[in-house]
């Protein structure tokens, strides 16, 4: 199942002060009344009496990633500690205060032990030891560097409880950390949907390209020793057998059929939430999920109910936390359709559905009141998204409630309809973690490029051959030889870039939050030693990347920050230090950037390029190293006839093929994990505000950083 980081980040960072205000029991007064209820006043409290009948809770309200169907696979580890243990796994990350919550269920539970907290995306559990003696936090740490980012719950918890009986949790914590300060990373566990698009193009590449090359160049090389070697009639049943070769064993290579290893749900655990709320829904007109207990208070729960109750057309609000891990994908339109088939025709009514945040998505949505839908849509469209109402008297979820419901006994009537806007399935849970076939998506693209490639490589060794011939370098065999072992010497040049052209989100992060600190100790460090140019650019690049990146202002990389933002910070980053590190570079007039990937550095040379997208011919655009050995092919073809159609034809195909594979590609702001990447220059941040001038330019440093002081308001 895909890690929904969004969606669960979003619910725990912004309901993360009201909850902790509902966990720790504040208000004297709302306690006292909670006697009177049928459901705990606080999450602690539901959470303490979950746990009373279970010593294992999941939430019906992750069934995409943490299925209630897994809880005998989560119980069985928990049997594992050696102690008695407590497992939570909730909606969001665990970016509130876990001990908090975890030490509040503890006082209402009353019972010692080993307590975790798990988030809905996975990761490293947040831990509690009450009466027990066990490195319970040096083998959550461990977990933390030697699991990847796409571990899912069960997968983490079982790691935890290993590294908690080995007798080394400590050892092994430590060493994480040297691993993960060196940059050293553990491997994905499971193939992505990207990364089967690039096994895809792989596949395609090799299919098409290396029959091609056998044939084409076997052919020209026999042609070119006179009618010696093999001929056609052998090299295209080699070629054949080659292929099928390739074509049989790349799917046993590339053989994952899913995304992750999330425990599949069940039908029921699809739909366990909506019978839960359909149930509360039966009884009264407005339901607040437990875990959002602190978000309303109870007169103000009061009143929406007395409120709901007055009005002429029937209404249900909803207050649950909504996250692309539920059932409905996150869409609260959705969940209000899921629960009016759930109740038939007695849930007829206006369905007023809110995320449980301060700011958090509001839908009202009409099925089968008399109503205009498309009036009530219009006349509550400010009311959708709260974050937008920041500063506004009626900031804050009561308040916005309140007014949809005076909105609902307002609007017009109408005869009895749907949605205005009818929502979108949300995607099967199981089809959504299939990978595609191998041969699907971008092999298409790659077996056309493994044709031309194959081609550009017989222009490339008909020029050298040519080209040895034409010097007198002895028998066509030694010059074949020859130009076999330069090619071979110039491929060994080829060193790996400094960053992928893919990245994803966590990996910006953690490199953008490790390369940080370092660039902070060398300025630091350096300061007193450095000449006032060198300092100053070093300066407006850190404190540039600093904030872009820390805009919450507590020392460390936002976790909300989005791929668009990371990379223009990283980029910053390593012109600083690129900056500390060569002098000349501190002096140039502009510090422009690599076109191809901002994230290598500054530029080294320029060459004639074409992105994604842009007409006309290519234009001279500044590289880094790296990217300029790539695009010139370390001088596969002789220079005496790079002039030459054929020479032409093949540095064009590799100009193309290296910008291709080389180019920054990111996902746009608030994209999902499924969607595709970009080119960097034309997905919305600072690093494509930056872009050319009109003149074929790429970013410079110093456009970075003033964007960034503008959009934050700093001068």
């Amino acid at each position: 199942m895909r890690r929904r980081v969004a969606g669960g980040a979003r619910w725990w960072a912004r309901a993360g002060a009201v909850l902790l205000v509902g966990v720790l029991g504040l208000g004297g007064a709302a306690g006292s009344a909670a006697a009177a209820e049928d459901t705990p006043a606080t999450p602690a409290a539901y959470l303490a009496e979950q746990l009373r009948r279970s010593p294992v809770y999941l939430s019906d309200q992750l069934p995409r990633t943490n299925p209630l169907s897994a809880r005998p696979a989560v119980v069985k580890e928990a049997k594992r500690t050696g102690v008695p243990t407590y497992v939570l796994v909730l909606p969001g990350t665990g970016t509130v205060d876990g001990d908090g919550l975890l030490a509040a269920v503890h006082d209402r539970l009353g019972k010692d032990g080993l307590y975790l907290l798990f988030g809905g995306d996975g990761g490293s559990p947040e831990v509690g030891t009450f009466g027990v003696d066990v490195p319970a936090r040096d083998a959550a740490m461990a977990t933390t560097f030697e699991l990847p980012y796409d571990a899912g719950t069960l997968v983490t918890f079982r790691h935890f409880v290993d590294v908690l009986r080995s007798g080394d949790a400590a050892q092994r914590a430590e060493k994480g950390a040297d691993a993960s300060r060196a940059g050293e990373e553990p491997d994905n566990l499971y193939t992505s949907s990207t990364d089967r698009e690039n096994q895809g193009f792989l596949t395609g590449i090799l299919l098409t390209g290396v029959p091609v090359l056998i044939v084409a160049v076997g052919w020209y090389v026999r042609r070119w020793r006179g009618g010696k070697g093999p001929g056609l009639r052998l090299l295209v049943p080699v070629a054949a057998g080659v292929a099928l070769t390739i074509g049989v064993g790349a799917p046993l290579v590339f053989d994952d059929t899913r995304s992750d290893g999330d425990p599949v749900p069940t039908a029921a655990d699809m739909k366990a939430r909506t019978v839960r709320v359909a149930h509360g829904l039966r009884s009264e007109p407005v339901y607040a999920d437990p875990l959002a207990a602190g978000l309303l208070s109870r007169a103000e729960l009061a009143r929406l109910r007395k409120h709901a109750e007055r009005l002429d057309v029937p209404v249900h609000v909803v207050v649950v936390p909504l996250d692309t891990t539920d059932e409905s994908g996150g869409d609260g339109e959705l969940l209000a359709k899921r629960l009016h088939s759930r109740l038939g025709s007695g849930g007829d009514g206006i369905y007023v559905v809110a995320d449980a945040a301060e700011d958090g998505e509001l839908e009202v949505v009409n099925y089968g009141a008399k109503v205009d839908s498309a009036k009530l849509y219009d006349a509550t469209e400010d009311l959708r998204f709260g974050e937008d109402r920041a500063g506004k008297d009626d900031e804050g979820l009561y308040p916005r409630l309140d007014e949809a419901l005076r909105i609902i006994d307002r609007a017009p009537s109408g005869p009895r309809s749907g949605p205005y806007l009818d929502p979108l399935a949300a995607e099967d849970p199981v089809a959504e973690d299939k990978l595609p076939s191998l041969y699907s998506g971008d092999f298409g693209p790659g077996a056309l490029l493994g044709a031309v490639g194959a081609l550009a490589a017989l222009g490339v060794t008909a020029a050298g051959l040519g080209a040895a011939r034409r010097a007198g370098l002895g028998a066509p065999q030694a010059t074949a030889r020859g130009s076999a072992a330069r090619r071979s010497a110039a491929s060994s040049d080829d060193t790996a870039p400094q960053a992928p052209a893919r990245p994803s989100a966590g990996w910006l992060r953690r490199t953008a939050r490790r390369e940080l600190d370092e660039l902070n100790d060398e300025f630091e460090r350096l300061s007193t030693e450095l000449p006032d140019a060198v300092r100053t650019r070093a300066w407006d690049c850190l404190d540039a990347a600093t904030l872009l990146l820390d805009q919450e202002g507590d020392n460390r990389v936002d976790a909300d920050a989005d791929a668009p933002t990371l990379a223009a910070g990283l980029a910053l980053i390593r012109t600083g230090r690129a900056v500390l590190a060569d002098r000349a570079t501190a002096t140039a007039a502009q510090l422009r950037l690599c076109t191809l990937n901002p994230l290598h550095g500054p530029w080294a040379a320029s060459r004639k390029l074409t992105l994604p997208g842009e007409g006309g011919g290519a234009r001279s655009r500044p590289v880094c190293a790296e990217c300029r050995a790539a695009l010139d092919g370390h001088g596969e073809a002789s220079s005496a006839f790079s002039g030459s159609r054929t020479a032409r034809s093949a540095r064009t195909a590799r100009t193309a093929g290296v910008v291709a594979e080389r180019l920054l590609c990111l996902r746009a702001p608030g994209a999902g994990r499924s969607a595709p990447y970009e080119p960097y220059h034309r997905v919305p941040g600072p690093l494509d505000a930056t872009q050319g001038t009109g003149r074929g330019q790429g970013p410079t440093a110093e456009q970075i950083v003033r964007r960034v002081r503008e959009q934050l308001g700093v001068h």
